[in-house]
This record gives C-alpha cells, structure tokens and sequence, in this order.
C-alpha cells in the first residue's frame, strides 16, 4: 500500500501537485523535481485518502487571521457566494463556492480600481488590495452549502459586514435573512446587464442606459424605474420583470451610498474565484469527475486557496493517517 512504502514528505506533495495538474503529468514532474519514480495510480489515491482523512468541519473554519477580523468592528469583511457547472459522470452539475475576503487600503489609483469603486480621479486615490481570502465550496444542495458558509462567516461576527450577490433569489434572500446587520449590495454590472438590454428598446440607447446610471450613482432608484416604465417599445413582459425586480432590490442598490463609504458594488471576486478555485483544475478539456472524485478535489482546491493546505499536509505525519493508508 502507499501509506507503508511512501514517506508523509513524497506524499504531501504528491497531494500538493496532484491538486494542480492532472494526475497523469504529476509522475513527470516528480521525477524532474525530486529524482522519485511514481505512477499516475499514486497520485490519485494520495489525493484520494487526503481528503477522505481530512476534517472538512476544521477545514470550513476561519482562520486565525481571519477570526481576528470578523472580531474588530473597525474590519470591514466581504462575503460573497456564486455558482458554475462541473461535468460529472451524472452530467452537468451545480459547484457552489463562497467567499469571505478583507481589503486593505494602498495609496495609488489603478484602471481595476476605477471599474470596480468608480470613485473619480480628482479624488482621494485608492487602490483595494484583497489581503485575505477564504473560500467553501460544494455540490449538492443549497443548505448544505449555507451551514458550510456560516461556520467560515458567522452571522454573529462584529465586525463591518457586506455580502455582494447577483440577482439569485435565494442567495439575497439567505444573506438578508442571515445576516440582517450587514450592508447587502447588488453587483452593479449583473444590474447594468439588464439594463443595457432594456436600452435597446430606447431610441438613444446609449443615452438612456448613460442616464440610469447616472441616477443610480445619484441614488435616484425610482426615476431608474420610471424611465424603465417609459419605454413604450419594452415588451411587456420584460418590463414588467425588470421592473420587479429593481422594485425588489430597491435595499441593495444604494450605490450612491456605497461609493461614498468606499465599498465595491462588485461581485467579480467571488466570479474569479471560480476560474482560480474550481474550473483551471477541474474543467479541463475531456475531463469528467465521479461525484466522490469531484466532491474531494473540491475540498482539496478550497483548502488550497484558503492558504489552508497545512491541515491537509499534517495529516501525513500523524501515525492514524499512515495506519489508515
């Protein structure tokens, strides 16, 4: 067996390259780096048993830097959740993946700065780093995947809470319920989305949606609705969604508000997250995962990019693990 013949050191990092690349090229790369000879089988069943041993409650847990944010009320900490497809030997499937991340301050204004704070130029000049960033993710459903966020976030953290969401009903709904203290913002562009294709029924198109985002910069939600109520070429029905639904997101939208105290009003974080997290190691040309073989690469890749990879590797000097491999 693997546990008895291969040291918890070539182990670790089998697990390590096993969880960026393919199984298959991590023998080359061993072989290249450490002078070891090992097969594609060993890869796998080093990834395998690592998550299988591992803790996914501990895992799920902020760390320590973390928690020392969520306690100080001066800290304001982004929570964020999304969801992309992963194709199983069941079909496609819904992986959802949640963020909690601070951002820091840094005096110099950047091009990434001004898409996402819009703050003007002429202003005090920031640029937003991202200095701590944690993530869950899962398949299966919704609830799960809530408990897992809020043992990474708890609601009863002190600190300045601002979760930013797309227009998916149940997640607004679950933060708003959640996390009633919190600044609950809607991304701006998935907004700006469904206006740009509303704009299309405006004789000056470019004009109008100019015009609403003016307003909605201004804090002027109700002349956005009535300039949506105003298009006569809108087809009814789309009109009537767009319109419940600024209606409905009316507490979220405050973007005037939001700029002024130097929040993002984007949700791009936890949409890159995806791509760096999930899908450059999982949806590569022609793979397709098992349930339990994407179930554990999942953990592994969320405790990786949490900077929590240490509870993983751990686990190989611990006389249980090696009984159990």
């Amino acid at each position: 067996m693997l546990g008895s013949r291969t040291s918890p050191y070539l182990q670790s990092k089998l697990v390590l390259l096993g969880c960026e690349h393919v199984f298959g090229q991590v023998p080359a790369l061993v072989e290249s780096l450490l002078g070891a000879s090992v097969s594609q089988s060993q890869v796998y069943r080093s990834c395998q048993r690592a998550a299988f041993v591992a803790d996914e409650s501990v895992l799920d847990e902020p760390s320590a830097g973390l928690n020392q944010q969520l306690a100080d009320e001066q800290q304001t900490v982004y929570g964020m959740a999304d969801g992309s497809m992963l194709l199983t030997e069941q079909g496609w499937q819904e992986v959802k993946a949640a963020g909690s991340l601070k951002r820091t301050p840094h005096l110099r204004c950047t091009l990434v700065q001004l898409l996402v704070s819009r703050r003007p130029v002429d202003v005090e000049q920031l640029e937003w780093d991202l200095s701590t960033s944690e993530y869950v993710a899962g398949r299966g459903h919704y609830e799960e995947f809530t408990l897992k966020f809020e043992q990474l976030f708890p609601p009863d953290a002190i600190c300045r809470k601002v979760f930013i969401s797309d227009g998916a009903i149940w997640l607004s709904k679950w933060f708003k319920q959640t996390y009633a203290d919190a600044t609950h913002i809607l991304d701006y562009y998935h907004l700006k989305e469904k206006l740009a294709a509303a704009a299309q029924a405006a004789p000056e198109g470019q004009h109008w949606l100019q015009e609403q985002e003016d307003n909605l910069f201004a804090g002027r939600q109700e002349a956005v609705e009535k300039a949506v109520e105003a298009l006569g070429q809108l087809e009814q029905t789309s009109k009537y969604q767009l319109l419940e639904y600024l209606h409905n997101n009316r507490y979220r939208t405050r973007y005037d508000l939001y700029r002024k105290q130097g929040l993002m009003i984007s949700s791009g974080p936890i949409e890159a997250a995806h791509r760096t997290v999930l899908q450059v190691r999982m949806k590569r040309s022609g793979q397709r995962w098992s349930e339990r073989g994407s179930d554990r690469m999942i953990l592994l890749r969320a405790a990786y990019k949490s900077e929590k990879f240490h509870l993983i590797t751990d686990l190989f000097r611990q006389e249980n693990y090696r009984l159990a491999a």
